[in-house]
């Protein structure tokens, strides 16, 4: 029995970009984006015509955070909450570890790279050693050869303390020459003016730094501090100071200087291209301008600032950049090859610019963005085949794959399912199924029972007990034959887990630091008691654009956490859920609000 629901309304309104504003050298003259390059500033996905998105599947349940090709197609990835996954070029992925992190806000497990040997893998992460929260760069064997089975040998390359939970080892790039080359932020408070973020600039210590070292973590020789005495010295490790969070970094193609993007504080995002020696001006600067309340303070005085390649301004466009890389592939249009992709992982963009051998900004970014809607991207890397634009989607927890596919696009299928155990019947919706040339799609369910049906959500009850899985399929098509299919199953006869939570009443606001308790129990008809998860995420709102910062995940029937400060505009939301044998989950939020500032 298959009835058609009424269709809802498919996307939310879109933001709009407002004016990005460039702060490239004086003497540099930067054209604006190619013509025909914006996306459409409609609602809902949005992508630059004749390019279209392919997911690729990451072995992550949540929050990936990073991934590494090897050089036959297949790839690496990391979870934010330790899983090291492989995944073949074909798609099948196993799990090589399970390592265990500290994961407070932005630490984690959250880098990732393969040596040129193709051999050694390198991670980055947070945990807590002894009691004491540690970053940590490691170095492991791939065990297993080219298609790797599991993680052997952790040899430490890089280690120090984590004095916050923001702004740790954010990225690592394995070069071709052996070396390596690490961003470190400056593991200081987000909320009010930190002393310790003045760290960035010092040099004998490795915050607010990108570094260049050996295997065996000591500097390489022709750095700009090196000391020879004393190679495994942080001043001798320095190539570069004067980062906030410098996320994510590539090596130009023609130069070989590194592309970093660093993540602002209240006011700017940056591209910079670094130089030897440079110093990159955080705290005293954010952008080009003077940071209020740190550029009044002593430390801050006569220090110099490297301008970025370019900057924009927290609001619609982003708050929150990852940094990418230069294209050098041939299948994409003259205007993109040679293009810096980047994107900004709270706005869900991706952009484009261009810069010369000299450093200099000869292409604005694209006003809209290159790409829209489409993932929050949070790492970059080419494909090792054809040079694609990959990047990690943290929310889809998935890879998308940027190909050049003039001509009609076809749709991208999304599906979900509701079911109602006791009739053993199903609400299957496809509503979220979206065409990136605006055209309208026709929906049809082959129900996994012999029994079809139209529409973007139709209600189904199957026969039965129920109690086997059954997979749906959906395939959308659009006017021009373009399809794309999305599977989902079900248990139609199985009782979703009950939970149970006792949580704070909802119109109460909290203080950083004041102590949030709940509690949660689960059980299931099928299975019995069940393990109940919490999982924090923290969510900061500012320049009319909000950005999310995963947190703590754990087990037991007990929560009591502080309330966790990210300055005006921040709120708590803490999921708790339950998962039976077939996984099927149940799931409740609570939202905390901050006290607002007297």
């Amino acid at each position: 029995m298959t009835r058609p629901l009424p269709r809802a309304a498919r996307w939310p309104t879109a933001l709009r970009i407002c004016a990005v504003v460039a702060l490239a050298p004086a003497l540099a003259v930067a054209t604006a984006p190619p013509a025909g390059a914006e996306p459409p500033a409609a609602a809902g996905p949005a992508l630059v015509p004749g390019f279209v998105v392919q997911e690729l599947p990451s072995g992550q349940d949540e929050l990936l955070t990073d991934f590494a090709f090897l050089p036959d197609g297949s790839y690496v990835t990391t979870g934010k909450n330790g899983r090291v996954a492989w995944v073949s070029a074909a798609g099948e992925a196993r799990t090589l570890a399970e390592l265990p992190v500290l994961t407070r806000n932005d630490l984690g497990l959250v880098a990732v790279a393969v040596a040129p040997d193709a051999g050694t893998l390198y991670t980055g992460r947070a945990l807590d050693v002894d009691g004491q929260w540690t970053l940590r760069l490691s170095a492991w064997t791939l065990v297993g050869g080219p298609q790797p089975t599991a993680l052997a040998d952790e040899r430490v390359v890089l280690e120090l303390p984590a004095s916050s939970e923001a702004h740790g080892l954010t990225g690592v790039v394995a070069a071709p020459d052996g070396t390596l080359w690490v961003t470190i932020g400056d593991s200081s408070g987000y909320v009010g003016a930190d002393p310790l973020a003045l760290r960035a600039l010092d040099l004998s210590t490795g915050y607010g730094k990108l570094l260049h070292v050996l295997p065996d973590g000591g500097g390489v020789p022709d750095n700009p501090f090196y000391d020879p005495a004393d190679p495994g010295a942080w001043q001798s490790r320095v190539y570069a100071s004067g980062f906030r969070s410098p996320f994510r970094l590539d090596l130009d193609p023609v130069t070989g200087a590194p592309v970093v993007g660093d993540v602002g504080w209240t006011a700017w995002e940056e591209v910079d291209v670094v130089r030897p020696g440079a110093v990159y001006g955080w705290p005293c600067w954010e952008g080009d301008g003077p940071t209020p309340g740190y550029a009044e303070l002593p430390g801050c005085q006569g220090v110099p600032n490297t301008p970025p390649l370019w900057a924009y301004p927290h609001g619609p466009q982003g708050s929150s950049i990852t940094g990418g890389f230069v294209y050098t592939g041939t299948a994409y249009p003259p205007e993109y090859q040679g293009a810096y992709f980047f994107g900004d992982y709270s706005a869900q963009r991706v952009y484009t610019l261009r810069h010369d051998a000299a450093g200099q900004l000869v292409r604005l970014p694209e006003a809209d963005g290159f790409a829209a809607e489409l993932g929050a991207p949070v790492a970059f890397a080419p494909h090792p085949v054809d040079g694609d634009v990959v990047w990690a989607d943290i929310r889809g927890s998935s890879l998308a794959r940027l190909v050049y596919a003039p001509g009609n696009r076809p749709p991208m299928a999304r599906a979900t399912a509701t079911v109602d155990a006791t009739t053993r019947t199903v609400a299957f919706d496809g509503g979220a199924s979206a065409d990136l040339d605006g055209d309208p799609l026709t929906h049809r369910w082959d129900l996994g029972d012999g029994a079809v049906a139209e529409g973007a959500q139709v209600v189904h009850a199957y026969e039965g007990t129920g109690t086997e899985p059954v997979t749906a399929t959906l395939t959308v098509t659009d006017p021009g034959g373009g399809q794309d299919t999305a599977t989902v199953t079900v248990v139609p006869g199985n009782s979703p887990p009950q939970l149970t939570l006792t949580a704070p009443l909802t119109d109460r606001r909290w203080t950083p630091g004041e102590l949030v308790q709940a509690s949660a129990t689960a059980v299931d008809a099928e299975d019995g008691p069940l393990t109940v998860r919490w999982s924090e995420l923290l969510v900061h709102c500012s320049g009319g654009l909000c950005h999310e910062h995963p947190g703590e995940t754990f087990e037991g029937p007990e929560y009591a956490r502080p309330f966790v400060d990210h300055g005006e505009g921040t709120r708590m939301e803490v999921a708790v859920t339950a998962t039976d044998s077939v996984g099927v989950t149940a799931r409740e939020v609570f939202v905390l609000q901050q006290q607002a500032a007297v």
